[in-house]
């Protein structure tokens, strides 16, 4: 495979690792949440996203996920929105524009509405999903190409989430439950489908900025569903903070060709900053590439 062609493999698959990495829960009670504490309006995650070729890793991509304080259907709610695109250096090759938008309950977070838009040269595609708790049903519009839209109705699961909801969802979990090596299970709408899947996690780990200082990260592996992009089983390794803000720090990723990484740029609105690692940064996480 030729390195333009990688690189445009790498950022397509950018944003969905990067919020496939926080793809678990514990779906065992209708009870998903019980306290927000990580996140609030406001906040703002960039990342920088690299392909390997050999021993090389080169510039692929940014992801950005923010964080708002909304309505939906006069409710309150929360609206995350994420975007994916490549360097402007590729658009003459190959122009990517992918959007995700969703919008939860403010308390618990439990998805409402998912909407994603893809936009990769001339391939277009909009997802559409709507959560109804009446009834325990997902509706779905889907529509491809040029071709009709499509109409489904899904039998939802307790705790089911999209791969927006769910990375803000994970970042409230109580981590000191589990033990190195367990499984925690999930379930997430993807594609249409419900997945059962889980995430192994892996203890705490120490990552090192440019400049030389350390600090804590949980570190876990989920299951990937096999398809265009994943080879599936647990090739992806995932680094959370290990604060109250739990921001992904940086996400690894085996493709079906060589392998992708997500590393933190830039940050700001965090809920938890006064007393963590972040404060003194300043908006800036300069990791060790």
């Amino acid at each position: 495979m030729p390195l333009s062609s990688s690189v445009i493999k790498c950022t397509k698959t950018l944003l969905v690792f990067l919020l496939l990495y926080c793809a678990f829960g514990n779906n065992a009670s209708a009870q998903c949440l019980e306290k927000n504490f990580a996140f609030e309006a406001g906040e703002k995650l960039t990342y920088r996203g690299y392909y390997n070729w050999g021993f090389i890793w080169v510039a692929a991509g940014e992801v950005q996920l923010s964080v708002e304080q909304s309505k939906y259907k006069e409710k309150d709610a929360y609206k995350f929105y994420g975007t994916g695109k490549n360097l402007k250096a590729f658009d003459w090759f190959f122009h990517l524009r992918d959007t995700l938008t969703a919008y939860t309950e403010r308390e618990n977070l439990r998805p409402l509405y998912f909407d994603r838009r893809t936009h990769e040269a001339k391939y277009n595609a909009h997802h559409e999903y709507w959560f109804n708790y009446a009834d325990s049903t997902i509706l779905s519009k889907i529509q491809k190409r040029e071709k009709p839209e499509k109409l489904d109705t899904l039998a939802n699961k307790p705790c089911t989430f999209d791969i927006l909801s769910v990375a803000y969802y994970v970042r409230n979990l109580d981590f000191s439950k589990y033990k190195k090596g367990d499984k925690i299970p999930l379930s997430m709408l993807v594609d249409n489908e419900i997945h059962s899947l889980y995430i192994r996690y892996k203890g705490v780990e120490v990552i090192k900025t440019k400049s030389g200082e350390r600090f804590e990260c949980l570190k876990f592996s989920p299951l990937l569903v096999k398809g265009t992009m994943f080879k599936g089983g647990e090739d992806m390794t995932v680094w959370l903070s290990n604060d109250d803000n739990r921001i992904p720090i940086q996400v690894e990723a085996k493709v079906l060709v060589g392998s992708v990484k997500g590393i933190l740029d830039s940050y700001e609105g965090l809920r938890n900053s006064k007393n963590s690692f972040f404060k003194k940064r300043k908006g800036k996480l300069e990791i060790e590439e």
